[in-house]
């Protein structure tokens, strides 16, 4: 348990930094005084962006198995 906590918390960090990174290249962008740079920059941006949404598919995906198992799960047979 402590294992999958411990992974999604750096799962959820990883994807943090992927769209903080995203958003400073952004911002380099805006700001960049040539057109060539900023296409540059906005490749960065657009592949971090994909990568952040990649990495919170992926912990969404984990966790629904585990969240549902118990929906699914046969209920245990019992003799009064």
């Amino acid at each position: 348990m402590v294992d999958r906590t411990n992974n999604k918390s750096i799962k959820q960090h990883r994807s943090k930094q992927l769209y903080e990174r995203a958003f400073f290249f952004k911002r380099l962008a805006i700001g960049a005084a040539d057109p060539k740079f900023a296409v540059k920059l906005q490749a960065l941006v657009d592949e971090y962006e994909s990568e952040a949404a990649r990495a919170e598919l992926e912990m969404e995906q984990h966790a629904a198995p585990r969240e549902t198992a118990g929906v699914h799960a046969t209920p245990a047979h019992r003799t009064g």
